[in-house]
Order: C-alpha cells, then structure tokens, then sequence
C-alpha cells in the first residue's frame, strides 16, 4: 500500500515536455495572375466564456498573411515572409473605440507588457481585429515561445487568450 501511494506521488513529478503549438499554413494561390499569399496561423490553448449569444467556449486564432504577390520564375509560395497579423474570435465580437484608437496588451515570454494598436477590419467584421505595428509584433512572434494577448470585448471587457508559439518554424500543411 506505502509503495503504491509512492509509485503514485512520483509520477506527479515527472516532467512532461511541452508540446509544439499547430501551426498551419495555406496558400490561396491565383493561377490567372501567377500570385499568391501564404497564411500561417494558430489557435489559443485556452477558451473564454461570453454570455449569450456567444455562450460554449471561444477561442483565438492568431494569423499572419503575406503580400499577395506576383511570383517569379521558380519563386515558391512557401517562400512568402508573412507582413499582416490579425486576430479572429470564434464566436464574440471585438469592442473596439475608433474614437480613441483601440489598443490590445500583449506579453511575450515573461517579458513586459506592452501595448500594440488594432485596426478594425475595412468590411466592418466585428470578429477581426489588424495588428498595427505588424513587423514587431511578428518578430517577436518568431522569437519568442508563449504569448498571453488581452483584449477587450462587447459587453464583456477584457479578456485573456494564450497561445503557444513553438512549432512556428515548422508549420502542417491545411
């Protein structure tokens, strides 16, 4: 009996790895016109509940997009860099004061806090949020292992989604 509550207690402690998050990636490639943009994407690990209608669990997704761009010869979609990163909720709507400006908190790693400003999207989808400064927010995207994103919902506040950056570099094709 002592020996089974201490092969129990062990097991407690074991390290479990961490695993890589799914990154995904796509291409919407335009054989008329010989272009192509290449998206990359992720889901958060975690799920907030919002009241009706929007009830059950909802989750981020975290998505980069390349140019839409004119390959050249023996230029493959793959070796698009991504330039644009939004962000999409499952079911919810963003709140965002285009009066202010809108802003989302973002923490890399366990480094500060910082503030990156969001655009709205153009066709008015209250379900997609652009990140501003997309470069940064990419950079640090590839270089770092976890994000914790806050940002503020309709007629729910804030809230927090997490999302694990590992597994980047080799993203799964759709």
């Amino acid at each position: 009996m002592k020996l089974g509550k201490i092969s129990v207690a062990a097991l407690l402690f074991i390290a479990v790895p961490t695993v890589a998050a799914d990154w995904i990636v796509s291409y919407d490639n335009d054989e008329m016109r010989g272009t192509s943009t290449k998206f990359l994407q992720t889901d958060s690990d975690n799920t907030v509940n919002f009241d009706f209608p929007y009830n059950g669990g909802s989750s981020m997704t975290l998505v980069l997009r390349s140019k839409k761009t004119e390959l050249k010869d023996g230029q493959k979609a793959d070796d698009l860099k991504p330039a644009e990163a939004m962000l999409m909720i499952s079911k919810g709507q963003f709140s965002c004061a285009s009066i202010d400006g809108c802003s989302i908190s973002v923490k890399f790693d366990s480094e500060k806090i910082q503030k990156y400003e969001v655009n709205t999207a153009a066709n008015g989808r209250s379900d997609v949020l652009f990140i501003g400064n997309a470069p940064s927010f990419i950079k640090n995207i590839q270089t770092h292992k976890k994000l914790m994103l806050e940002a503020n919902f309709y007629q729910a506040g804030p809230r927090q989604f997490k999302f694990n950056l590992e597994g980047y570099s080799t993203p799964k094709n759709n």
